[in-house]
Protein backbone atom coordinates (compact mmCIF):
# COMPACT_ATOMS: atom_id res chain seq x y z
CA UNK A 1 0.00 0.00 0.00
CA UNK A 2 1.75 3.45 -1.11
CA UNK A 3 1.35 6.01 1.89
CA UNK A 4 1.87 9.72 1.27
CA UNK A 5 2.02 12.15 4.03
CA UNK A 6 0.04 15.97 2.23
CA UNK A 7 1.38 18.86 3.95
CA UNK A 8 -0.88 22.12 3.28
CA UNK A 9 0.94 25.22 2.01
CA UNK A 10 0.17 29.06 2.74
CA UNK A 11 -1.57 28.94 -0.85
CA UNK A 12 -3.79 26.43 -0.15
CA UNK A 13 -2.28 23.82 -2.29
CA UNK A 14 -1.01 20.17 -1.00
CA UNK A 15 2.51 19.55 -0.87
CA UNK A 16 2.97 15.85 -0.88
CA UNK A 17 5.78 14.55 1.37
CA UNK A 18 7.43 11.10 0.94
CA UNK A 19 6.71 8.48 4.04
CA UNK A 20 10.08 7.69 5.61
CA UNK A 21 10.87 5.71 8.32
CA UNK A 22 13.04 7.18 11.44
CA UNK A 23 16.94 7.81 10.46
CA UNK A 24 19.03 4.43 11.68
CA UNK A 25 22.46 6.26 12.56
CA UNK A 26 24.72 2.81 10.79
CA UNK A 27 28.26 5.30 11.65
CA UNK A 28 28.03 5.77 15.52
CA UNK A 29 30.72 8.42 16.92
CA UNK A 30 32.85 7.68 19.34
CA UNK A 31 31.77 9.67 22.45
CA UNK A 32 35.13 9.79 24.21
CA UNK A 33 36.82 11.68 21.36
CA UNK A 34 33.96 13.63 19.11
CA UNK A 35 32.03 15.21 22.17
CA UNK A 36 34.10 18.14 23.45
CA UNK A 37 31.46 19.87 25.40
CA UNK A 38 32.29 22.15 27.84
CA UNK A 39 30.14 24.08 30.42
CA UNK A 40 31.76 27.26 31.95
CA UNK A 41 29.93 29.56 34.59
CA UNK A 42 27.89 32.24 32.73
CA UNK A 43 25.05 34.73 33.23
CA UNK A 44 22.68 36.66 30.80
CA UNK A 45 25.40 39.84 31.03
CA UNK A 46 28.00 37.33 28.90
CA UNK A 47 25.56 36.45 26.19
CA UNK A 48 24.70 40.64 26.25
CA UNK A 49 28.67 41.79 25.99
CA UNK A 50 29.09 38.73 23.47
CA UNK A 51 26.23 39.91 21.41
CA UNK A 52 27.32 44.00 21.87
CA UNK A 53 30.66 42.87 19.89
CA UNK A 54 29.23 40.88 17.60
CA UNK A 55 30.82 37.22 18.85
CA UNK A 56 27.78 35.46 18.75
CA UNK A 57 26.32 34.63 14.90
CA UNK A 58 22.81 35.32 14.77
CA UNK A 59 21.11 34.73 11.41
CA UNK A 60 19.22 37.04 10.52
CA UNK A 61 17.63 34.44 7.23
CA UNK A 62 17.00 31.59 9.93
CA UNK A 63 15.85 34.04 12.18
CA UNK A 64 12.94 35.45 10.12
CA UNK A 65 12.02 32.27 8.45
CA UNK A 66 10.30 30.28 11.39
CA UNK A 67 9.30 33.51 13.13
CA UNK A 68 8.45 31.04 15.82
CA UNK A 69 7.69 33.65 18.96
CA UNK A 70 5.51 36.59 18.55
CA UNK A 71 6.03 39.50 21.02
CA UNK A 72 3.90 37.63 23.69
CA UNK A 73 6.16 34.70 24.08
CA UNK A 74 8.98 36.83 23.90
CA UNK A 75 7.96 39.48 26.56
CA UNK A 76 6.85 36.28 28.81
CA UNK A 77 10.62 34.91 28.19
CA UNK A 78 11.65 38.00 29.61
CA UNK A 79 9.29 37.69 32.59
CA UNK A 80 10.55 34.53 33.55
CA UNK A 81 13.82 36.24 34.30
CA UNK A 82 12.68 38.57 36.36
CA UNK A 83 10.84 35.90 38.42
CA UNK A 84 14.62 34.30 38.24
CA UNK A 85 12.49 30.89 37.04
CA UNK A 86 14.52 28.68 35.22
CA UNK A 87 15.00 28.75 31.69
CA UNK A 88 16.62 25.80 29.19
CA UNK A 89 20.09 25.33 28.56
CA UNK A 90 21.69 27.42 25.60
CA UNK A 91 24.03 25.26 23.27
CA UNK A 92 26.79 27.06 21.21
CA UNK A 93 29.22 25.99 18.37
CA UNK A 94 32.84 27.26 19.91
CA UNK A 95 34.94 26.03 16.67
CA UNK A 96 35.80 29.61 16.79
CA UNK A 97 36.56 30.76 19.83
CA UNK A 98 35.94 34.52 18.88
CA UNK A 99 32.21 33.60 17.22
CA UNK A 100 29.79 31.51 18.94
CA UNK A 101 27.20 30.09 16.28
CA UNK A 102 24.05 29.15 18.51
CA UNK A 103 22.96 25.77 18.14
CA UNK A 104 20.18 25.93 20.32
CA UNK A 105 18.37 29.09 21.64
CA UNK A 106 18.56 31.00 18.74
CA UNK A 107 14.57 32.70 19.89
CA UNK A 108 16.05 33.56 23.53
CA UNK A 109 19.46 34.94 22.86
CA UNK A 110 16.95 37.09 19.71
CA UNK A 111 15.02 38.07 22.17
CA UNK A 112 17.35 39.44 25.02
CA UNK A 113 19.17 41.24 21.90
CA UNK A 114 15.68 43.03 20.78
CA UNK A 115 14.95 43.94 24.15
CA UNK A 116 18.34 44.94 26.09
CA UNK A 117 20.72 45.67 23.45
CA UNK A 118 18.30 46.35 20.39
CA UNK A 119 15.43 48.27 22.47
CA UNK A 120 12.47 47.05 20.13
CA UNK A 121 10.81 45.00 21.98
CA UNK A 122 8.04 46.40 24.20
CA UNK A 123 6.77 43.91 26.65
CA UNK A 124 3.25 42.67 26.58
CA UNK A 125 0.62 40.64 27.45
CA UNK A 126 2.71 39.82 31.03
CA UNK A 127 1.33 37.34 33.51
CA UNK A 128 2.50 38.50 36.45
CA UNK A 129 4.17 41.06 36.57
CA UNK A 130 1.58 43.47 34.62
CA UNK A 131 2.91 46.94 36.14
CA UNK A 132 5.82 46.53 33.48
CA UNK A 133 3.64 45.89 30.39
CA UNK A 134 4.18 48.47 27.81
CA UNK A 135 7.79 49.29 29.00
CA UNK A 136 10.98 48.59 27.24
CA UNK A 137 14.13 47.59 29.07
CA UNK A 138 15.53 51.67 29.50
CA UNK A 139 11.93 51.76 31.45
CA UNK A 140 12.46 49.33 33.67
CA UNK A 141 13.92 50.13 37.66
CA UNK A 142 17.94 49.60 37.82
CA UNK A 143 17.29 46.58 39.68
CA UNK A 144 15.72 45.10 37.19
CA UNK A 145 17.90 45.68 34.43
CA UNK A 146 20.62 44.23 36.67
CA UNK A 147 18.47 40.98 37.40
CA UNK A 148 18.55 40.80 33.97
CA UNK A 149 22.24 40.85 33.41
CA UNK A 150 23.56 38.95 36.14
CA UNK A 151 20.72 36.33 35.42
CA UNK A 152 22.50 32.56 35.42
CA UNK A 153 22.44 30.59 32.78
CA UNK A 154 23.64 27.28 31.80
CA UNK A 155 25.96 27.04 28.20
CA UNK A 156 27.08 24.05 26.76
CA UNK A 157 29.85 24.85 24.09
CA UNK A 158 31.13 22.32 21.78
CA UNK A 159 34.77 22.62 21.31
CA UNK A 160 36.59 22.86 18.23
CA UNK A 161 37.02 19.41 16.28
CA UNK A 162 33.72 17.88 16.92
CA UNK A 163 32.31 16.75 14.05
CA UNK A 164 29.52 18.15 12.23
CA UNK A 165 27.65 15.07 12.62
CA UNK A 166 28.00 15.37 16.30
CA UNK A 167 26.71 18.83 16.17
CA UNK A 168 23.87 17.48 13.79
CA UNK A 169 23.05 14.63 16.23
CA UNK A 170 23.23 16.80 19.56
CA UNK A 171 21.44 19.61 17.56
CA UNK A 172 18.37 17.12 16.59
CA UNK A 173 18.28 15.51 20.26
CA UNK A 174 18.07 18.94 22.01
CA UNK A 175 15.21 20.08 19.53
CA UNK A 176 12.30 17.39 20.39
CA UNK A 177 10.17 20.11 22.49
CA UNK A 178 7.19 21.78 21.00
CA UNK A 179 9.87 24.42 19.03
CA UNK A 180 11.28 21.31 17.48
CA UNK A 181 13.32 22.50 14.14
CA UNK A 182 13.01 20.58 10.82
CA UNK A 183 15.84 18.77 9.76
CA UNK A 184 16.60 21.30 6.93
CA UNK A 185 16.97 24.29 9.39
CA UNK A 186 19.25 22.51 11.35
CA UNK A 187 21.40 21.96 8.34
CA UNK A 188 21.27 25.39 7.82
CA UNK A 189 22.18 26.35 11.18
CA UNK A 190 24.90 24.04 10.95
CA UNK A 191 26.42 25.00 6.95
CA UNK A 192 26.84 28.81 7.66
CA UNK A 193 28.73 30.60 5.07
CA UNK A 194 28.92 29.42 1.30
CA UNK A 195 26.88 26.63 1.95
CA UNK A 196 23.46 28.22 3.40
CA UNK A 197 24.12 31.02 0.76
CA UNK A 198 23.51 28.94 -1.77
CA UNK A 199 20.76 26.77 -0.84
CA UNK A 200 19.19 30.28 -0.18
CA UNK A 201 20.35 31.43 -3.58
CA UNK A 202 18.94 28.59 -5.75
CA UNK A 203 14.97 29.61 -4.08
CA UNK A 204 15.22 33.50 -3.65
CA UNK A 205 11.98 34.28 -6.35
CA UNK A 206 11.58 37.39 -4.79
CA UNK A 207 13.94 40.58 -3.39
CA UNK A 208 14.31 39.86 0.35
CA UNK A 209 13.68 43.21 2.45
CA UNK A 210 15.02 44.47 5.91
CA UNK A 211 12.62 45.85 8.82
CA UNK A 212 12.41 48.90 7.23
CA UNK A 213 11.85 48.40 3.71
CA UNK A 214 15.53 48.44 2.09
CA UNK A 215 16.46 45.96 -0.04
CA UNK A 216 18.48 43.30 1.91
CA UNK A 217 18.99 40.48 -0.90
CA UNK A 218 17.72 40.64 -4.03
CA UNK A 219 15.91 38.01 -5.69
CA UNK A 220 18.04 35.49 -8.21
CA UNK A 221 17.60 34.29 -11.47
CA UNK A 222 17.49 30.73 -10.68
CA UNK A 223 15.35 31.55 -7.56
CA UNK A 224 12.63 33.31 -10.08
CA UNK A 225 13.22 30.06 -12.00
CA UNK A 226 12.42 27.85 -9.50
CA UNK A 227 9.39 29.95 -8.28
CA UNK A 228 8.28 29.54 -11.41
CA UNK A 229 8.65 25.59 -12.66
CA UNK A 230 7.00 24.60 -8.85
CA UNK A 231 4.14 26.74 -9.89
CA UNK A 232 4.79 29.37 -6.33
CA UNK A 233 3.68 26.37 -4.80
CA UNK A 234 6.85 25.79 -2.41
CA UNK A 235 6.59 27.77 0.53
CA UNK A 236 9.50 29.58 2.39
CA UNK A 237 8.40 29.07 5.85
CA UNK A 238 10.23 26.43 7.94
CA UNK A 239 12.55 26.43 4.76
CA UNK A 240 10.34 23.60 2.78
CA UNK A 241 12.02 25.52 -0.34
CA UNK A 242 15.61 25.42 0.73
CA UNK A 243 14.58 21.77 1.59
CA UNK A 244 13.95 21.23 -1.76
CA UNK A 245 17.43 23.29 -3.08
CA UNK A 246 19.58 20.97 -0.83
CA UNK A 247 18.05 17.90 -2.27
CA UNK A 248 18.96 18.68 -5.55
CA UNK A 249 22.63 19.80 -4.59
CA UNK A 250 23.28 16.77 -2.59
CA UNK A 251 22.20 14.44 -5.79
CA UNK A 252 23.95 16.77 -8.09
CA UNK A 253 26.86 16.88 -6.17
CA UNK A 254 27.10 13.24 -5.30
CA UNK A 255 26.14 10.68 -8.11
CA UNK A 256 22.95 8.66 -6.49
CA UNK A 257 24.81 5.32 -6.81
CA UNK A 258 26.83 6.49 -3.62
CA UNK A 259 23.46 7.48 -1.54
CA UNK A 260 24.07 6.32 1.82
CA UNK A 261 23.58 5.50 4.81
CA UNK A 262 19.97 7.58 4.84
CA UNK A 263 18.32 10.89 3.54
CA UNK A 264 19.72 13.01 6.59
CA UNK A 265 22.84 12.09 6.58
CA UNK A 266 23.16 12.37 2.53
CA UNK A 267 21.82 16.10 2.51
CA UNK A 268 24.29 17.30 5.19
CA UNK A 269 27.04 15.58 3.16
CA UNK A 270 26.17 17.58 -0.12
CA UNK A 271 25.56 20.34 2.27
CA UNK A 272 29.54 20.02 3.38
CA UNK A 273 30.69 19.37 -0.15
CA UNK A 274 29.54 22.71 -1.41
CA UNK A 275 32.75 24.59 0.43
CA UNK A 276 34.92 22.11 -1.50
CA UNK A 277 33.38 24.19 -4.50
CA UNK A 278 34.87 27.08 -6.38
CA UNK A 279 33.43 30.17 -7.31
CA UNK A 280 32.94 28.79 -10.93
CA UNK A 281 31.84 25.73 -9.99
CA UNK A 282 29.00 27.23 -7.59
CA UNK A 283 28.35 29.43 -10.69
CA UNK A 284 27.86 26.13 -12.68
CA UNK A 285 25.86 24.65 -10.35
CA UNK A 286 23.92 27.87 -10.01
CA UNK A 287 23.35 27.87 -14.45
CA UNK A 288 22.16 24.25 -14.64
CA UNK A 289 19.75 24.39 -11.76
CA UNK A 290 18.09 26.88 -13.65
CA UNK A 291 18.52 25.19 -17.02
CA UNK A 292 16.59 22.12 -15.13
CA UNK A 293 13.74 24.61 -13.58
CA UNK A 294 13.25 26.22 -16.93
CA UNK A 295 13.34 22.41 -19.41
CA UNK A 296 10.72 21.33 -16.31
CA UNK A 297 9.12 24.38 -16.90
CA UNK A 298 8.94 24.19 -20.73
CA UNK A 299 7.75 20.15 -20.96
CA UNK A 300 5.77 20.39 -17.98
CA UNK A 301 4.13 24.22 -17.72
CA UNK A 302 2.66 24.21 -13.75
CA UNK A 303 2.17 20.61 -13.57
CA UNK A 304 6.20 19.68 -13.54
CA UNK A 305 7.18 17.30 -10.74
CA UNK A 306 3.72 16.43 -10.12
CA UNK A 307 2.44 12.51 -10.12
CA UNK A 308 0.54 11.59 -13.31
CA UNK A 309 -1.39 8.61 -14.23
CA UNK A 310 -3.24 9.37 -17.28
CA UNK A 311 -3.86 12.44 -19.68
CA UNK A 312 -7.08 13.57 -17.88
CA UNK A 313 -5.52 12.74 -14.04
CA UNK A 314 -6.13 15.48 -11.56
CA UNK A 315 -3.72 17.79 -10.74
CA UNK A 316 -1.22 16.35 -7.87
CA UNK A 317 0.72 18.15 -5.55
CA UNK A 318 4.62 18.31 -6.17
CA UNK A 319 5.98 15.50 -5.01
CA UNK A 320 10.18 15.80 -3.75
CA UNK A 321 11.08 12.76 -5.24
CA UNK A 322 10.03 13.88 -8.30
CA UNK A 323 11.94 16.84 -7.83
CA UNK A 324 14.76 15.04 -6.63
CA UNK A 325 15.14 13.00 -10.04
CA UNK A 326 14.09 15.18 -12.47
CA UNK A 327 15.88 18.42 -11.51
CA UNK A 328 18.99 16.38 -11.27
CA UNK A 329 18.79 15.10 -14.51
CA UNK A 330 17.72 17.84 -16.43
CA UNK A 331 20.76 19.78 -15.37
CA UNK A 332 22.89 17.17 -16.40
CA UNK A 333 21.98 17.01 -20.13
CA UNK A 334 23.66 19.60 -22.53
CA UNK A 335 22.26 22.50 -24.31
CA UNK A 336 21.52 20.92 -27.21
CA UNK A 337 20.21 18.12 -25.34
CA UNK A 338 17.70 20.41 -23.76
CA UNK A 339 16.52 21.64 -26.74
CA UNK A 340 15.70 18.43 -28.19
CA UNK A 341 14.05 16.58 -25.36
CA UNK A 342 11.68 20.41 -25.50
CA UNK A 343 11.33 18.93 -29.01
CA UNK A 344 10.12 16.47 -28.15
CA UNK A 345 8.11 16.97 -25.19
CA UNK A 346 4.53 15.24 -26.25
CA UNK A 347 6.94 11.76 -26.57
CA UNK A 348 8.76 12.31 -22.80
CA UNK A 349 5.33 13.13 -21.69
CA UNK A 350 3.79 9.84 -22.67
CA UNK A 351 7.04 8.04 -21.69
CA UNK A 352 6.64 10.00 -18.09
CA UNK A 353 2.96 8.91 -17.94
CA UNK A 354 3.83 5.17 -18.63
CA UNK A 355 6.16 5.17 -15.78
CA UNK A 356 3.50 5.46 -13.43
CA UNK A 357 1.69 2.25 -14.43
CA UNK A 358 5.05 0.28 -12.91
CA UNK A 359 4.13 0.00 -9.04
CA UNK A 360 7.93 -0.27 -8.55
CA UNK A 361 8.02 3.28 -10.04
CA UNK A 362 5.29 4.57 -8.14
CA UNK A 363 6.32 3.01 -5.07
CA UNK A 364 9.86 4.92 -5.29
CA UNK A 365 8.52 8.12 -5.44
CA UNK A 366 5.74 7.57 -3.01
CA UNK A 367 6.85 5.30 0.34
CA UNK A 368 10.08 4.79 1.49
CA UNK A 369 11.68 7.17 -0.91
CA UNK A 370 14.56 7.36 1.00
CA UNK A 371 15.75 3.64 1.41
CA UNK A 372 18.77 2.94 -1.31
CA UNK A 373 16.94 0.81 -3.44
CA UNK A 374 13.88 3.31 -4.15
CA UNK A 375 16.89 6.32 -4.82
CA UNK A 376 18.41 3.62 -7.63
CA UNK A 377 14.63 2.77 -9.29
CA UNK A 378 13.34 6.53 -9.58
CA UNK A 379 17.01 7.59 -11.24
CA UNK A 380 17.35 4.79 -13.55
CA UNK A 381 13.64 4.99 -14.32
CA UNK A 382 13.86 8.75 -15.61
CA UNK A 383 17.04 8.97 -17.16
CA UNK A 384 16.11 5.69 -18.80
CA UNK A 385 12.93 7.79 -20.54
CA UNK A 386 14.99 10.62 -21.13
CA UNK A 387 18.09 8.63 -23.10
CA UNK A 388 14.94 6.78 -25.05
CA UNK A 389 13.22 9.78 -25.89
CA UNK A 390 16.65 11.57 -26.77
CA UNK A 391 17.85 8.48 -28.96
CA UNK A 392 14.22 8.35 -30.52
CA UNK A 393 14.85 7.78 -34.39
Amino acid sequence: MVETVININQSGEEVEQEHNEDVIITAPFDPNQDIVISTPPLNMGDIIDRLEHNEIKIDTEFQRLPDLWNATKKSRFIESILLKLPVPAFYFDAGDDNLWRIIDGLQRISTIKSFVIDKTLKLENLEFLKDYNNDYFDDLPRSLQRRIKTFPITGNILGRGTPDVVKYNIFNRINQGGLKLVPQEMRHALHQGKASDLVADLVRGEDLLDDNGELKKASTEEGVAFVRATDGKIRSQRMQDRDFANRFIAFYLIHYTEYAPDLDSFLSKGMAKINELSDEEIEKLKNDFKKAMNLAYAIFDNDAFRKRFDEYDDRKPVNKALFEVLSVNFAKLSREECELLHDRTETFQTAFIELHQYNDFVQSISSGTAQPERVTKRFEAINGIIQETLNQA
